[in-house]
């Protein structure tokens, strides 16, 4: 198979489960990878662990260490989620390490065990990252953490970072029953840096590290000394083990600062580990990253990945910051399995005028349903029937003063910034 017919065998529906839990993977792995050595660090959360894996991913690179990043979901083509030194899987290497894949995955079903799209994408992450000799991965959870597929790893080093209300059909509807979710890759003896959290998320945290006999590394925002912000980014210092003066966050937001504060933290404790990454790497590394459709402008327009409430206040309290006196139009599609009563709300907020569209994906909300529930609430909202169509409709209704917001979806925001012909990179 080529690579095309490589990720459509990963997405087949004849490859379809929905167990949540890792022995499907494990049962992969051990027909294709049966000794990943590959040093692991294991990040989970609700928000912020791709900015995070982004910019440690980032800093290790500039430190001249070969990286894998292993991310989901992809904006706008699958090999994005599996990088080596930044740059997507080729072609070739799809093919190299996709087709044992998918004849394991066959083997697999031929003895009734269904594996998902998200499990192959894992083994497929770890397969290539060992046969390519990557010097360390940085690997993303995909959802909760404790049965997540990647929970597979043997990771050197755990990150957690913001908790929020998401996937509570699987995860708990409280946030100390999703945290204890979270919780569950904290290894037996391998340090894990928490984010700054709530008291009662942070006890959970605290539990489970005492179970494992893990160093918690708990952060507060206390710990960041200065920090300077505008709407392209943050300047920031931070006590921690070192002191950190002046570190260039090009991410917006203020969100970002503590995702900053957590990969610096999460420098120290690889330093510890023996580890050489120079303090000019660390500087250089986040000041190089780049992660797309969080808070990024192309023109007029902002593009935000937003989809759970966490979120979308953080962008609604970027707009209030930076764009208060600006006509603001918001565009949006948002998946059905996705949006809670609260988001609604907050993303009518967003923008004074809404337009709807109908994301790529089976589990999308149609554009006319979400655009008759916002003005259920009060909005004024109208549907589109193209994404296209809708940016133009949104454009249109700014003017050239005003901003088009884009937020609801990931894999909207993916969808968008192919409409306007923006590179993956």
């Amino acid at each position: 198979m080529n690579a095309e017919q490589v990720i459509e065998a990963i997405h087949g529906s004849y490859l379809k489960g929905s167990k949540h839990g890792l022995r499907n993977t494990q049962m992969l792995l051990e027909r294709l990878c049966p000794q990943c050595r590959v040093p692991v660090i294991h990040v989970a959360g609700t928000n912020g662990k791709g900015s995070t894996c982004a910019m440690l991913e980032s800093i290790l690179r500039a430190a001249g260490y070969r990286t894998g990043l292993y991310t989901s979901p992809f904006l706008q083509m699958y090999h994005e989620r599996i990088r080596l030194d930044g740059l997507p899987l080729t072609d070739d290497l799809m093919v190299k390490y996709g087709n044992p894949l998918v004849e394991a995955a066959y083997a697999l079903e031929a003895e009734d065990v269904q594996v998902t799209p998200f499990e192959m994408g894992t083994v497929l992450a770890l397969t290539a990252f060992e046969g390519e000799q990557v010097d360390v991965a940085i690997i993303e959870v995909g959802l909760g953490g404790r049965l997540d597929p990647t929970n597979v790893v043997s990771p050197c080093l755990c990150a957690i970072t913001a908790i929020g209300l998401d996937h509570m059909n699987l995860l708990g509807n409280t946030l100390t029953e999703i945290a204890g979710e979270k919780a569950g890759i904290i290894k037996p003896g391998v340090p894990v840096v928490c984010q700054p959290a709530a008291e009662e998320v942070a006890a959970v945290f605290a539990e489970k590290a005492a179970e494992m006999h893990a160093p918690l590394i708990q952060l507060e925002m206390s710990m960041v000394t200065a920090a300077h912000a505008d709407a392209y980014g943050s300047v920031i210092s931070c006590q921690l083990q070192n002191t950190w003066e002046q570190v260039n966050i090009p991410l917006p937001g203020a969100h970002q600062q503590k995702n900053a504060l957590t990969v610096l933290a999460l420098v120290e404790q690889l330093r510890q580990q023996g580890w050489n990454i120079p303090d000019k790497a660390v500087v250089d590394g986040i000041s190089a990253t780049r992660w797309l459709a969080r808070l990024e402008w192309c023109g007029n327009v902002l593009i935000d990945g937003a989809h759970n409430p966490q979120g979308i206040e953080a962008l609604r309290d970027y707009v209030q910051a930076y764009l208060p006196d600006k006509r603001r139009i918001l565009l949006t599609g948002v998946l059905e399995d996705k949006l809670q009563p609260d988001m609604l709300k907050m993303l009518a907020d967003v923008g004074e005028k809404q337009v709807t569209v109908t994301p790529d994906t089976p589990r999308a909300m149609a554009a006319q349903e979400l655009a008759q529930r916002l003005n259920h609430i009060g909005g004024a909202a109208r549907a589109a029937d193209s994404l296209a169509s809708g940016l133009a409709i949104a454009r249109e209704l700014a003017g050239e003063d005003g901003v088009v917001i884009a937020a609801g979806s990931l894999y909207f925001a993916g969808g968008l910034r192919n409409v306007l012909g923006l590179p993956w990179r």
